[in-house]
C-alpha cells in the first residue's frame, strides 16, 4: 500500500488522464503515460514522496542509486565535478522531468550528482520495481525509451553546442529553445533558471557570459534576471538549426523568416 502523498498523486492522475482527449499526451507525466490504473498502483506501490530544501544534494557522483526520481515541483540540477573541484552542470530539470532513470538501467555508479536549484517536491520510485515493471509492461517500457532517448538528444546537443558553437550562438541556441518550449509568438521569455546555472551549462565563465549578454543585446534581446524581453517573435531565428527547425511550428511555413517572401525577406540574414 502506497503512502497516502502518492495515493493522492496517483488519483490525481488518473483524473487527468480520464479528462484529457485520447492520444493528447501530458507533457509532465511522460513516465506515466498510458499506464492502466492496476498498473500505475503496482508500479507505485513502495514510491515515497520526499520534500528537500534547495541546495541539498540526492545523488552524489559515485553513488549508487536505488530509485528513479520524478520531479513533482521544483528544479534540480545534474553536475560532475572535477579533479581540480570545479563542477559542470550537466542537465537543468523542473517539474514532470525524472533523473536517474538510464543510470539503474547502467548498473554500477552514478556518473553524476544531482542538487537541487530550489525547494522540490521528488516522487521517489524504487529502482527495482522500475525494471521489474518495465519486464511486464509495454507501454511503461516504451516511455521510458522516450526519455532516455530524449536525454541522450539533449547530451548530443549540449556537447555540439560547447565544441561548435561560439559563446553568443550557444547563449542564443538556449534562448530559442526556452522561447519554442514556451511559445513561438511569445515576446517575453521566462528563464527557469538562474543565469549563473545557465552560464555553466553551457560551458562558459561568468565574464565570458556577461560578454555574451552585451552582444546578444544588441540584436534586440534583452535579458534580465527572470525573463527575456523580445524585439520581435523572430529575432532568435537567426540561431535556427535542424534541431529547432524540427520544434518550430513556423518552420518552412509562409511565416518562417528562413524561407524566401518570409517576414524578413529572403532569409536569415535580412533578419538582422
Amino acid at each position: 500500500m502506497p503512502e497516502k502523498a502518492v495515493e493522492v498523486f496517483i488519483e490525481d492522475l488518473l483524473r487527468r488522464q480520464r479528462l484529457r482527449k485520447k492520444d493528447t499526451p501530458d507533457e509532465n507525466a511522460a513516465l506515466f503515460q498510458g499506464l492502466s490504473d492496476t498498473n500505475l498502483q503496482t508500479l507505485l506501490s513502495n514510491s515515497r514522496m520526499n520534500e528537500f530544501r534547495s541546495g541539498h544534494n540526492i545523488v552524489q557522483q559515485g553513488d549508487t542509486p536505488g530509485y528513479l526520481y520524478y520531479i513533482m515541483n521544483g528544479s534540480i540540477k545534474t553536475l560532475r565535478h572535477g579533479t581540480d573541484g570545479q563542477e559542470s552542470t550537466i542537465r537543468m530539470l523542473q517539474s514532470g522531468d525524472t533523473f536517474m532513470d538510464a543510470v539503474i538501467f547502467m548498473g554500477g555508479s552514478s556518473p553524476v550528482s544531482v542538487k537541487t536549484l530550489e525547494d522540490s517536491r521528488i516522487l521517489m520510485i524504487p529502482a527495482e520495481a522500475v525494471r521489474r515493471h518495465a519486464l511486464h509492461d509495454s507501454q511503461f517500457a516504451c516511455n521510458l525509451l522516450k526519455i532516455v532517448t530524449k536525454h541522450y538528444k539533449s547530451a548530443i546537443q549540449q556537447i555540439d553546442s560547447i565544441v561548435i558553437k561560439n559563446p553568443i550562438e550557444r547563449l542564443g541556441y538556449y534562448f530559442l529553445q526556452q522561447h519554442l518550449e514556451q511559445g513561438s509568438e511569445s515576446l517575453e521569455v521566462a528563464l527557469p533558471f538562474q543565469k549563473s546555472t545557465i552560464a555553466n551549462h553551457l560551458g562558459m565563465k561568468p565574464e565570458t557570459f556577461s560578454r555574451a549578454l552585451s552582444q546578444i543585446k544588441k540584436m534586440g534581446i534583452n535579458v534580465d534576471q527572470e525573463k527575456l524581453s523580445l524585439r520581435d517573435a523572430y529575432v532568435l531565428c537567426h540561431f535556427c538549426d535542424p534541431d529547432t527547425a524540427q520544434d518550430c511550428p513556423q518552420f518552412n511555413t509562409e511565416k518562417c523568416p528562413l524561407t524566401p517572401g518570409g517576414p524578413c525577406g529572403s532569409g536569415r540574414k535580412s533578419c538582422h
